[in-house]
């Protein structure tokens, strides 16, 4: 029941993800540490063939409306290593590589309260139109979002994962992304196809698109209707 409830934690969560909080004197056991982290940049690597000219940014959110940008400040910290991780206007930042980060056990460390902020991926192929996602994007995001997320679980519960496919894979779950605004309607075209996708009617921003079907490719590309 734990790996379950795990599972479809996971797929509700979609973009929002997992709090990015400070670290002071003491590590806290919540933070994703550095090498968790990383996995995701290898899960990009290892999928890079499905979206080959796309990159990869993680954005920060704040989780509610009294936290903003202003003053931001991220670092990747350990007891000998600290690297400054830049971030843009919009809260998104490249995780930068580093040996010595890892052999440091470092974390990611903000300068903002516990659970203040949320992280997640973003992935972008150049010349995709606005107001549009490519879907070999999205099953590359979902590749590096799940690399990360199944460390938090027990040895059982990935083992049970990874042989349904795992939520990137699996017909049986229905990952959910984040939106840039509310929507009224989400649909997926590739061709002369187009198709209906699932908007979540209590999270309007959120779209689950069909990763796991291979009738679509992944040139297909998900439209929007914005809400009214």
């Amino acid at each position: 029941m734990k790996y379950l409830t795990a599972l479809l934690s996971f797929a509700a969560a979609t973009v929002c993800a997992q709090p990015v909080v400070e670290v002071r004197d003491v590590r806290d056991p919540e933070l994703k540490p550095y090498a968790t982290m990383v996995k995701g940049l290898d899960a990009f690597d290892a999928e890079h063939a499905r979206a080959p000219q796309a990159t990869l940014r993680f954005l920060l959110r704040p989780a509610t409306r009294a936290e903003g940008l202003d003053g931001l400040e991220l670092k990747v910290s350990g007891d000998l290593v600290t690297l400054p991780v830049p971030l843009d206007a919009e809260g998104g930042f490249v995780l930068p590589r580093s040996a010595a980060a890892l052999q440091d056990r470092a974390e990611l460390v903000l300068n903002k309260k516990r659970n203040s902020f949320r992280w997640r991926p973003d992935v972008r192929s150049p010349g995709v139109a606005a107001g549009t996602r490519r879907l070999g994007d999205l099953r590359l995001q979902c590749a590096v979002q799940w690399a990360i997320e199944r460390e938090a679980l027990t040895p059982r519960a990935r083992g049970a994962l990874s042989a349904t496919g795992g939520p990137c894979h699996s017909p049986l779950m229905h990952m959910g992304f984040e939106a840039e605004a509310p929507l009224k309607g989400a649909w997926l075209h590739e061709g002369a196809r187009r198709e209906r996708i699932p908007v979540n009617r209590h999270l309007n921003r959120t779209f689950n698109p069909p990763l796991a079907d291979r009738a679509w490719s992944d040139e297909a590309v998900v439209e929007f209707e914005p809400a009214d």
